[in-house]
C-alpha cells in the first residue's frame, strides 16, 4: 500500500487563505425536534431513488464539481492501494471514481441507496445504517471522505469526532458542504423535505468543527451561485458583463470563489500523528 499524504499548496485550485483560523467558539448543534432515524432513512430512499439513481455524469454538475476536486485532490496526493471509508456515500456515484485510489468502504443511511450502489459492481463494500453505530476498528482507513453529507447530520460533533477516530495518523480527510452564507441567498432552494434534518453550516463554522479534530491544510468555496441580497448584484449579468472585459469568466470565477462566494465548501485536512509531507 503506498499513500501521501497533503503537502501544502498543491491542491491546484482556488484557496481561501485569507480566512481567519478558527475561533474557539462553541458551534450551536441543537438535535431537539430531529426527525427520528427511520424517518430520515424513509426520506432519503425516495430521494436516492428520484435523484441519484444514475451514473457518475448525471450527477447534478454543482455537485458533481466538488466530487471531482476530492478526485483531483487524490490524484495528486498520488493515493494508491488505500483503505478508503466514504461516509453518507448514497448510490455510489462517487465510489466509481474512488476505487481508482484503493478499496472503498461505504455507509449510508439509505437502504434503497445502498442497493444501487452494490449494483454498480464495484470493488467495493456497501453498509446501510446510522454510521454512528456501525462498528469500525480505530485508525482502520487511509482517506476518509464525506461529500455532501454533514449538514444533514444531526449530532455533527460526533460524526467528526468518530470519522477523526477511524483515519489512521496521517491520513487524509477529504469533505463538502454547502456554504451557508450563499444558500440562504439562493431563491431556488425550497425547504427542508419531511424526514429530513438541515443544518448548514458557515466556512468558519466548519473550520472550527473539523478543525477539532483534524489539521486543516485547504479550505475552498467552489461554484459561485446565489440570486439574493449582495449576491444579486454579484452575480448579476451586467457585473459580469463589465468584469467579462477585464478578465476571463474563469477568472471572474476563481476570483468570487477566493472571495467565498461558492455554494459549496471544500475542505482537506490529515489528522495529526504524522509529517504530512511524507509518504505514509
Amino acid at each position: 500500500m503506498r499513500i501521501f499524504a497533503l503537502s501544502r499548496g498543491q491542491s491546484g485550485v482556488a484557496r481561501i487563505d485569507s480566512l481567519p483560523p478558527a475561533r474557539s467558539r462553541k458551534v450551536s448543534l441543537p438535535m431537539e425536534d430531529s426527525p427520528s432515524i427511520e424517518e430520515q432513512a424513509a426520506m432519503y430512499d425516495r430521494w436516492n431513488l428520484e435523484c441519484r439513481a444514475g451514473d457518475y455524469e448525471s450527477i447534478t454538475p454543482e455537485i458533481r464539481a466538488r466530487g471531482e476536486r476530492v478526485v483531483q485532490f487524490l490524484r495528486q496526493q498520488r493515493v494508491k492501494d488505500a483503505r478508503i471509508l466514504e461516509v453518507g456515500c448514497g448510490t455510489g456515484w462517487l465510489a466509481e471514481r474512488l476505487v481508482e485510489f484503493g478499496h472503498v468502504a461505504g455507509v449510508d443511511l439509505s437502504p434503497a441507496a445502498i442497493e444501487i450502489a452494490r449494483d454498480r459492481g464495484l470493488d467495493a463494500e456497501f453498509r446501510a445504517g446510522d454510521f454512528l453505530e456501525l462498528p469500525y476498528e480505530t485508525g482502520a482507513f487511509d482517506v476518509v471522505v464525506c461529500v455532501e453529507t454533514l449538514f444533514y447530520v444531526p449530532d455533527q460533533q460526533a460524526c467528526v469526532e468518530k470519522m477523526a477516530r477511524l483515519l489512521r495518523p496521517g491520513g487524509l480527510f477529504a469533505s463538502t458542504a454547502i456554504n451557508k452564507y450563499v444558500y440562504e441567498r439562493s431563491s431556488d432552494i425550497g425547504p427542508p423535505e419531511p424526514g429530513q434534518v438541515r443544518r448548514w453550516l458557515s466556512v468558519g463554522e466548519l473550520r472550527t468543527l473539523l478543525g477539532r479534530h483534524f489539521e486543516i491544510d485547504s479550505v475552498q468555496t467552489v461554484e459561485p451561485r446565489g440570486d439574493q441580497g449582495l449576491l444579486r448584484l454579484v452575480n448579476s449579468y451586467k457585473v459580469n458583463a463589465l468584469a467579462g472585459r477585464i478578465f476571463s469568466p474563469g477568472a471572474v470565477k476563481r476570483l468570487k470563489e477566493r472571495a467565498g462566494l461558492g455554494g459549496g465548501v471544500v475542505i482537506f485536512a490529515h489528522r495529526a500523528g504524522a509529517d504530512p509531507s511524507e509518504p505514509g
